[in-house]
C-alpha cells in the first residue's frame, strides 16, 4: 500500500535488548535439548554400571522372576556362534537378552519355552528393539529337523553354543529352593549379568513386567 499525504506512518519497533536475549537462550535451549536427554541417559547407564546405582535393589522384592544370586557373568563361558566364531556379549549392541539354553535338538517344552519368548518379545512394544533372545546348546551341531524349525520360525533369534557343563555351572545359582526345571529361561542385563530366572509358573505378564521396570530405570522407553 502507497502511503498518502497525511497518513501517519507507525515505525516499526524493533524488538528490546532483553526480548532479543531471551529469545536467543530459548533457542539454545531447544538445540541443546536432544543433547542433555542423551548425557543424562549416558550418565544413568554408567552409574548402573559403576555399581552407583543397584538396579536389583531397586526392583527389590517386586520382582516375578526368580533373582539369579549371585548374578554370573555371561562372558565366564565360551560360547561360539554358528560359524564357530568365538561370541562377546559385550562387544555387541548393548541390549537386555532373554537366553534359552537348550541341547542339539528340541521337545515339545522346549518349543513352547521358544514361542513363548518370542511372544514375550513382540508384546514388549516400542521397548522390543531394547531385547533379543539367544538360545544356547550345550552341543553342536543341531539336529537338522531343529535346525530348519529355528530358521524358519525364529529366524532372528541367535543361536550359540558352549560346553555343556559350563554353562551348567553359569546357570547353578539360578534354582531357588523349590528349584527350576529344565525349561527355565534367564534374563540377561546390558551388561551381561544373568540376573533373573523363569519358568513355567511365570506367567508371561510376570516377565512384561519385570522388562518394562528394568528397562525404565535405565531409561529404555
Amino acid at each position: 500500500m502507497v502511503a498518502k499525504p497525511g497518513d501517519k506512518l507507525v515505525a516499526q519497533q524493533s524488538p528490546a535488548p532483553e526480548q532479543i536475549k531471551r529469545n536467543r537462550w530459548v533457542a539454545l535451549a531447544i538445540m541443546l535439548l536432544p543433547a542433555l536427554v542423551l548425557v543424562s541417559a549416558s550418565l544413568l547407564w554408567l552409574a548402573v554400571k559403576q555399581g552407583y546405582i543397584d538396579i536389583l535393589g531397586s526392583l527389590g522384592t517386586h520382582n516375578n522372576g526368580t533373582l539369579v544370586q549371585p548374578v554370573r557373568e555371561f562372558e565366564s563361558i565360551a560360547v561360539l556362534d554358528q560359524s564357530g566364531e568365538a561370541y562377546h556379549y559385550l562387544e555387541q549392541e548393548p541390549k537386555w537378552t532373554l537366553l534359552i539354553p537348550g541341547t542339539a535338538s528340541c521337545d515339545e517344552d522346549c518349543r513352547q519355552t521358544l514361542w513363548l519368548t518370542r511372544q514375550l518379545h513382540t508384546a514388549l512394544g516400542r521397548r522390543a528393539v531394547h531385547l533379543r533372545r539367544f538360545y544356547l546348546s550345550d552341543s553342536w551341531p543341531l539336529d537338522e529337523a531343529f535346525s530348519k524349525f529355528l530358521e524358519e520360525e525364529h529366524p532372528r533369534m541367535t543361536v550359540l553354543h558352549g560346553d555343556g557343563s559350563a554353562i551348567e555351572q553359569l546357570l547353578a545359582d539360578a534354582d531357588d529352593a523349590s528349584g527350576l526345571p529344565r525349561d527355565s529361561y534367564y534374563l540377561i542385563d546390558k551388561r551381561g549379568f544373568v540376573m533373573m530366572a523363569y519358568g513355567p509358573r511365570h506367567s508371561g505378564k510376570d516377565v512384561i513386567s519385570d522388562l518394562k521396570f528394568l528397562m525404565k530405570q535405565v531409561g529404555d522407553e
